[in-house]
């Protein structure tokens, strides 16, 4: 079976998705070298994703390996690692909630060290960002 997220490419995609209300966007500061992302992908991302639960959530992996440039949504070309960097997440596993920008709306969850507790932490960033979307004029 194959990750519903999305490569960053479509990161544009999805953030007018959710302006449109159809579901929240989480950026995902990955690498392939990094354990924790696979399992952070693993454990609770890919089954949220396919969860008919609302909203809806959009999982974009930012891979800090490749260095396919990113469109972002003010038109400006950028890597992964760039992104990452020019926010301050330089720590993979990084979730953030993303906004028209592509920015994050709340601090970011920062590594995967313990799924107990990040399952709530994750629905906390949801909700924060449906409401974002929710407040957000076009």
């Amino acid at each position: 079976m194959t990750s519903p997220a999305l490569p960053a490419h479509r990161l544009r995609h999805a953030l007018a998705g959710a302006a449109r209300q159809l579901h929240v966007v989480a950026g995902v500061l990955t690498s392939q070298r990094c354990p924790w992302c696979i399992a952070l992908m693993r454990e609770q991302l890919e089954p949220r994703m396919r969860a008919s639960q609302q909203p809806a959530l959009v999982v974009v992996e930012m891979d800090i390996d490749d260095a396919t440039p990113i469109v972002m949504p003010d038109g400006q070309t950028m890597t992964a690692a760039q992104w990452g960097s020019r926010l301050g997440m330089t720590l993979t596993p990084t979730l953030a909630m993303l906004d028209r920008h592509a920015r994050p709306i709340r601090p970011p969850l920062v590594g995967y060290a313990s799924r107990d507790f990040y399952a709530a932490y994750l629905e906390e960033q949801i909700k924060g960002a449906q409401l974002y979307w929710q407040n957000s004029k076009s």
